[in-house]
């Protein structure tokens, strides 16, 4: 993929320079999974919500997992699931000490700050806390290999990245821009670049560190995700170029995480700034959010079409409105069955890996309800899953 620098990136031409030539001479060693010959990609990846102290429940154990990892059809054969995990989160509120913290712009607009240092520390502690998220997923798939044998492939997880904010309150400029902390005794000001991309950086080694203490034999750290939603640009007059200048970051934590042999991923909602562009940002998937789910005036064959156009896939939707005791379940459970037929309708399915959101536990909840339409669709689901096409060209053996 061509990183090289192009003609709407001129005006941070020398910003670019002094990033790349940082860049170059703090390459770090690679662990051993990173030696891996070619990318590690998935085929069908769910959204693990998780570490917002609003989230019920709180924490993802190995239980929790199991339906994401495996799924017994009505015959009683098991087969796998998902072969990706995405770990990330928007925001922490509810906390105990009474204060909230953004993860990324966008949330948060009246109340709360944007996260620093001491709160991207508290999300690596989380996703590798012991019985939790990272090591739960691999007890889950250790489990599961004893009654289905090998997983294809190791599950891979991959990581978010937050967005390095750069005010204090991503809305408010004259809030700081040297909030965030330091990195070995220099405190870092978010409206240099430099500094933006080197907590980044200082973010994606922690992770790699932890993951290389865990020692683990079932998943593998394949790639990592850039949380903001929409990419701004110079060009744009409209909200939040200067309050992001996402354009500028994301080609050089590409080229570190391609150095490293990491996908780099990223999930826009419907028509969101910077689809059309986004190879020149370095992606390796994009999944574009349809939002009809909420917002069926938008149509599903018009998202669909965007999608073709412009070389994306589809992250599906749904979320806890779509058990049957909520109220106007069945407008929703339509709506999300009209997502897999016009991604079978517009040829999206069977050409690109897909992923899933689900709210913060929709699946394990249609997974356990005993009300028959949760079940009918919790099984048309799960199908849909593992007849996707992709799974056959990109995985070796039967999933």
């Amino acid at each position: 993929m061509n990183h090289s620098l192009r003609k709407d990136m001129l005006p941070a031409l020398a910003t670019l320079g002094l990033l790349v030539g940082l860049q170059a001479c703090s390459q770090p060693a690679r662990y051993a999974w990173e030696e891996r010959e070619e990318l590690a990609t998935t085929t069908d990846a769910v959204l693990c919500y998780g570490a917002s102290h609003h989230r019920n429940p709180f924490l993802w154990t190995k239980e929790r997992f199991a339906p994401y990892v495996s799924y017994v059809d009505p015959q009683g054969q098991e087969h796998w699931l998902f072969d990706g995990f995405y770990f990330l989160e928007s925001q922490d509120v509810a906390r105990p000490d009474k204060k909230a913290y953004s993860f990324m712009t966008g949330v948060l607009r009246d109340e709360g700050v944007s996260a620093g240092k001491e709160q991207w520390q508290e999300l690596i502690d989380y996703y590798f806390a012991e019985g939790n998220c990272v090591d739960a997923l691999e007890e889950a798939v250790k489990e599961a290999e004893t009654r289905l044998g090998k997983a294809p492939t190791k599950r891979r997880v991959i990581m978010m990245i937050p967005d390095p904010i750069i005010h204090h309150h991503y809305i408010d400029t004259t809030t700081t821009t040297r909030y965030w902390g330091d990195i070995d005794g220099r405190q870092l000001d978010f409206n240099r670049n430099e500094d933006r991309f080197e907590a980044c950086k200082w973010y994606i080694d922690g992770i790699r560190a932890k993951f290389a203490e865990g020692n683990y034999e079932h998943i593998d750290l394949a790639g990592f995700y850039w949380l903001r939603e929409t990419i701004a640009q110079p060009k744009d007059t409209a909200y939040s170029y200067y309050l992001t200048r996402s354009d500028i970051l994301l080609p050089l934590l590409a080229d570190y995480l391609h150095s490293l042999n990491y996908t780099f991923n990223w999930i826009p909602y419907h028509d969101a700034r910077g689809i059309p562009e986004w190879r020149k940002f370095g992606f390796d998937q994009v999944y574009m959010q349809l939002n009809c789910y909420w917002r069926p005036e938008i149509g599903v064959d018009n998202a669909c079409e965007m999608i073709t156009r412009n070389g994306t896939s589809i992250e599906f939707e749904f979320e806890a409105t779509i058990l049957a005791d909520k109220p106007e379940s069945d407008v929703y459970r339509a709506r999300f069955r009209e997502y897999m037929e016009a991604a079978k309708r517009h040829g999206i399915y069977g050409a690109h890996p897909l992923a899933y959101y689900q709210g913060s536990n929709a699946l394990y909840d249609l997974s356990v309800s005993e009300n028959p339409l949760d079940q009918d669709l919790y099984h048309e689901f799960c199908q849909f899953v593992l007849d996707n096409p992709v799974r056959a060209q990109q995985a070796p053996g039967k999933q």
